[in-house]
């Protein structure tokens, strides 16, 4: 999987941390693409290949030596998060990649995608039950797991095809992202949590019918300025088919 260059930048993001005293947490948020849609047979052998340095704090609320698949609905707590189809993503090979560039570093992966859900989903909710709402869930999940287990360095959010479906979605994409950015900076305590939003791939005319304003949102995911979050280009992560992350704009940390 070419996550080279994600890896890098997530390596500039602060000093690497000691396995023993500060893991390195990252909060997966997003939808299909993030909880992922691969194959398991098409993992390669041996992987990953740092196992005993790769931590996920699954679904059930425990802490696991991380594999396939890291959103696995398993003894599930959050039921707003289910995603029975959970398979193969991009965040165990991401995370290999870079223990690998850190000997002393361990990462724990904290998945909270949901397949099909909106950038709507994703915003903070006045409830009295905050853990029903996906905002509510991950950032609960975080505070559960640090910072006693690790702090969170970081979120990687991949979203962004279920708001091509409307053209009212699609134009409102940018306003809700930076509200979401804001709300959940406030939430863990960290104004300057860096974020990492991987954009809307540029769809193939089959997927036009599906999604007919992608362009609309990926032109706000483009002209999103906000100090902190960096955007990655991506074809995608579908059946058979490998991830390949560009940097694409946006500002640093």
């Amino acid at each position: 999987m070419r996550l080279v260059v994600l890896t890098l930048f997530l390596a500039l993001l602060t000093l690497p941390c000691s396995a023993g005293t500060n893991p390195y947490l990252i909060a997966l948020m997003g939808q299909s693409n993030m909880v992922g849609r691969g194959e398991l047979l098409d993992l390669p052998p041996r992987f990953p290949v740092n196992p005993t340095r790769l931590w996920t704090f699954t679904n059930a609320y425990r802490w696991e030596p991380a594999k396939e698949p890291v959103d696995s609905p398993l003894g599930q707590i959050d039921v707003v998060s289910l995603d029975e189809r959970a398979a193969v993503g991009p965040s165990l090979a991401l995370a290999d990649a870079f223990v690998s560039l850190h000997s002393t570093t361990m990462v724990g992966l904290i998945p909270c995608a949901k397949g099909s859900s909106s950038i709507s989903d994703w915003l903070k909710t006045k409830t009295r039950e905050p853990r029903s709402t996906l905002y509510g869930s991950c950032v609960n999940r975080i505070k559960t797991a640090s910072p006693a287990n690790g702090t969170i360095r970081a979120v990687i959010f991949w979203q962004g095809g279920e708001d091509a479906k409307t053209q009212t979605d699609a134009l409102n994409w940018k306003g809700r992202f930076t509200t979401f950015v804001s709300d959940l900076r406030s939430d863990v305590g960290d104004p300057k949590l860096p974020i990492v939003m991987i954009m809307l791939a540029i769809h193939n005319t089959a997927a036009l019918k599906r999604d007919p304003y992608w362009q609309l949102v990926r032109r706000q995911q483009l002209s999103v300025n906000i100090p902190g979050v960096v955007k990655f280009d991506s074809d995608g992560y579908e059946r058979k088919k490998t991830v390949s992350i560009s940097p694409r704009g946006g500002s640093s940390p």
